[in-house]
C-alpha cells in the first residue's frame, strides 16, 4: 500500500509592506534620533581620521609622495573627481598642530595617522544605515533625495516646499547651480544646527580647515548653512519603527 502523500502546507500570504503614516509625526522618530546620534559620534571620531575626499585641493600630501595638490601628478589628475577613496583607510602624514600643513616640514616633525575619506552625503547615508533605517546609498545629492522619494517611510520636500519645522535627524541639502551639499539636522532651544562635512575650499573660506586635523566634520547653525549654501531639499524618516 502506497504511503499517502502529506498535505502540502498552505502558502502564507506575504506580509504587506509597512505603510508610512498619513500625517507627519509630532516629533522625531526613534530611527531619526538614532541616525543623529551616529552623526554626532562621527563628528567626534579621531581614529581613523575623517577627511573630505578631495585630493586635488586639500593642501595635504594624500599619497605620501612628498607633494600635494597640483604639485603631485597623482593628485592633480584627480581634479573634480571627489569621492574615489571611500573604501578602507589610508595612511597620511600630519603636522603636530591641526592648523599646520605638512608642506615644507622636516620629517622628524611629522607623524603618521590612518584616514577615512568621505563626501558630504556619506554622513546622512552612514548615519541612517547605522540606525538600521532603509536608506539610499546614492552619494550624489540630487540622486540621494530622488531615491528617498521611492523608499517607503521617507517624506521628501522639494520644488520650493519645506516641512512646517525642522526635526532632529532631518536630512537637508543645497541643490542649486552653485552648491550641492548635504547634512543632518540637530535642533536646539536657541537655534538649529546642521552637522556636515564641508569640502576644503569652503572650509578654508570660513576658517574651519585644519590640514593636519583628525576630523573635517563641523556643526554650523542652520541659518548660516542656508544663507551661504541654500536649502532646496528636505527629507524626513517618519516611520515610528524600522520595517
Amino acid at each position: 500500500m502506497a504511503h499517502p502523500r502529506p498535505h502540502p502546507k498552505p502558502r502564507q500570504a506575504p506580509k504587506p509592506a509597512p505603510q508610512a503614516p498619513s500625517v507627519l509625526p509630532s516629533g522625531p522618530t526613534p530611527g531619526a534620533l538614532a541616525a543623529l546620534a551616529h552623526a554626532e559620534a562621527m563628528m567626534s571620531q579621531t581614529s581613523p581620521a575623517i577627511w573630505f575626499d578631495s585630493w586635488n585641493n586639500d593642501l595635504r600630501d594624500n599619497d605620501m609622495k612628498g607633494g600635494m595638490d597640483d604639485a603631485d601628478p597623482t593628485e592633480r589628475i584627480l581634479k573634480n573627481r571627489d569621492g574615489l577613496h571611500y573604501k578602507g583607510s589610508y595612511p597620511a602624514l600630519v603636522a603636530p598642530l591641526g592648523v599646520l600643513s605638512t608642506d615644507g616640514k622636516p620629517a622628524w616633525m611629522l607623524s603618521k595617522i590612518n584616514v577615512t575619506y568621505k563626501v558630504c552625503t556619506d554622513i546622512p547615508i552612514e548615519s541612517y544605515l547605522a540606525a538600521k533605517v532603509p536608506m539610499s546609498t546614492n552619494r550624489n545629492v540630487a540622486g540621494l533625495f530622488r531615491d528617498l522619494k521611492k523608499i517607503p517611510g521617507w517624506r521628501v520636500w522639494d520644488g520650493g516646499q519645506k516641512p512646517p519645522s525642522l526635526m532632529d535627524g532631518d536630512v537637508v541639502a543645497a541643490n542649486n547651480d552653485v552648491h550641492q551639499h548635504a547634512g543632518i539636522v540637530k535642533t536646539g532651544l536657541v537655534y538649529d544646527s546642521v552637522i556636515n562635512l564641508p569640502g576644503p575650499t569652503s572650509a578654508r573660506k570660513y576658517h574651519t580647515f585644519r590640514p593636519s586635523g583628525s576630523n573635517d566634520m563641523v556643526s554650523v547653525s542652520r541659518i548660516l548653512f542656508e544663507s551661504i549654501l541654500g536649502i532646496e531639499l528636505y527629507a524626513r524618516w517618519i516611520m515610528p519603527t524600522p520595517p
